[in-house]
């Protein structure tokens, strides 16, 4: 599984373990509900993407790790903060699974992800990706790069 974090979306994307082609079995977006506090939306957040998971099998998780570029909007709001403390609850959540964090520049250097999102269009086909959204394009970049492939 791949993930790429976000407060108030967060995007996903599954690769089953015998899928050896690039485009991933399964992707979504999940919302969790403003009204909950942090550690109450990371949980359920948390939760939300292990009920994805196959529950017998041994699985990878990567997610983004947000990484400081300065001054950004909305990062003077504290939002960097809890971004990183819903990646760390991520990690201490799916222990039992091998997880990786990965900073944007790791898996993407400096593309901006109109970039990300054409490289991606390529590789699996716009009719295959019409219905990605948001946080998902990150995802299956992020999932790509995991695999080798990005």
């Amino acid at each position: 599984m791949a993930i790429d974090p976000g407060l108030n979306s967060l995007g996903w994307a599954i690769w089953e373990a015998n899928n050896r082609s690039d485009m991933p079995d399964r992707v979504g977006l999940l919302h969790a509900p403003r009204k909950l506090s942090l550690p109450d939306r990371s949980l359920f957040l948390a939760e939300a993407l292990d009920a994805l998971l196959p529950e017998e099998e041994e699985c990878e998780v990567v997610s983004e790790y947000p990484a400081y570029h300065g001054r950004v909007k909305g990062w003077d709001s504290g939002d960097l903060q809890k971004l990183v403390f819903l990646v760390g609850f991520l990690a201490g959540y799916f222990f039992r699974f091998h997880f990786t964090p990965v900073t944007p520049g790791e898996w993407k250097g400096q593309l901006p992800k109109d970039v990300v999102i054409r490289r991606l269009q390529k590789r699996l086909g716009k009719s295959a990706t019409k219905h990605f959204d948001k946080d998902i394009w990150d995802a299956v970049g992020i999932g790509l790069w995991k695999r080798g492939r990005f």
